[in-house]
């Protein structure tokens, strides 16, 4: 389950963060998570909770935010959501590159 390491990861960056800025105990962590990013959110709440015993994030509350898939065609320039990994243009069939709904990002955190 790599939904762990990247909890890991989040606890470390929040808590080092906090500590340069002087906040002793985290309330909040905001994360963004794309559909396509490959972490499941239930998992990430999950690790969450075992991870951040022990730590300035020891009471916090993960919230997360999922981002839905975008997909843009560059021959017609439709960009378009869809709940899927692949997509072709529904205007001239091509394949449609994604722009969003990978991300895996903290947008902030309260403390």
């Amino acid at each position: 389950m790599h939904e762990l390491s990247l909890v890991s990861a989040l606890v470390e960056e929040v808590s080092r963060d906090a500590q340069g800025r002087g906040v002793s105990r985290v309330a909040t962590v905001r994360l963004a998570v794309g559909k396509r990013a490959h972490a499941l959110p239930h998992a990430l709440l999950f690790c969450f909770d075992l991870v951040k015993k022990n730590t300035t994030l020891a009471d916090a509350q993960l919230i997360i935010e999922v981002i839905p898939p975008v997909f843009h065609c560059e021959r017609c320039g439709v960009s378009e959501i869809h709940d899927t990994l692949l997509f072709d243009c529904a205007r001239c069939g091509l394949p449609a590159v994604p722009t969003g709904g990978t991300e895996l990002e903290i947008r902030g955190y309260e403390g």
